[in-house]
């Protein structure tokens, strides 16, 4: 009998074919099978049990108190002691309301320049700020500590209006004052004058418990001024300028 002879691409297709064929078999047996029939009894897994939302927010009360830091002054530290209240409307939205009342102390860099060089520089010392605005948490997550604590976090953006009371004290006036070669002026009596200004943030809450939390912001707050205000007229005209203060704030607050 003559031997009929198969080309080797053939039979490598063939081969391929029918190794196809038993893969796809195999599959559909294992899928069909009696221990994955039930995928609800979650068979073969340790986890059984989705861990619910640790902290609820929604139609809650928020009161918190801060403490913050103006970062971008270059002779003053300004600290500001603040209140907050949030209302939570859901899990990712809040109404807040603000407010901040803050002392100023010189810097080293501003002694020198007084008591060394006669210069008195013109500050822009924030007193107050007080505002409401909206509070949006899109951000939810859990971290896993090296002890094994689980710690519950928000990521938040602050998008605010308010107004900024800055406080002039005219100092660098009373060297005109006091000068012979040059025309006296009256020293202006210190005030304070608020400007409307823009609010705009991020920080982090984390919950120690279902009613208390410690957080941290970080903050812009911009406004424009005129700069008559602080000069030694202040009745007379003067330049449009603005103003941005970098906040940084450390606190904690409780829920109800």
């Amino acid at each position: 009998m003559r031997e009929r002879l198969v080309p080797r691409g053939k039979k490598n297709l063939t081969l391929q074919v029918i190794i196809y064929l038993a893969f796809l078999l195999t599959s559909t047996i294992f899928l069909n099978s009696e221990s994955y029939a039930d995928t609800g009894d979650f068979k073969g897994y340790e986890i059984r049990v989705i861990r619910p939302r640790f902290m609820s927010k929604r139609g809650r009360l928020e009161l918190g108190g801060q403490t913050s830091l103006i970062m971008n002054q270059a002779f003053i530290y300004t600290v500001m002691l603040s209140g907050l209240l949030d209302y939570h409307f859901s899990e990712m939205f809040a109404f807040e309301l603000a407010g901040s009342y803050g002392f100023s102390v010189d810097k080293e860099d501003k002694r020198v320049l007084e008591s060394e060089f006669a210069i008195t520089t013109q500050i822009l010392k924030t007193q107050y700020i007080v505002g409401g605005g909206l509070l949006w948490t899109p951000i939810y997550g859990k971290t896993q500590l090296p002890s094994g604590q689980v710690i519950y976090f928000d990521d938040f953006i602050s998008i605010q209006g308010a107004m900024t009371g800055i406080q002039y004290d005219y100092k660098q006036c009373e060297k005109n004052k006091n000068s012979s070669t040059q025309k006296k002026v009256e020293v202006p009596a210190p005030k304070v004058v608020s400007y409307p200004t823009v609010n705009v943030g991020f920080g982090q809450k984390y919950f120690l418990s279902e009613d208390f939390s410690l957080r941290w912001d970080a903050r812009l707050y911009m406004f424009g001024y005129n700069t008559a205000d602080g000069s030694c007229n202040p009745d007379g005209e003067g330049d449009p300028s603005s103003q941005t203060n970098v906040t940084l704030s450390f606190g904690a607050s409780t829920f109800f």
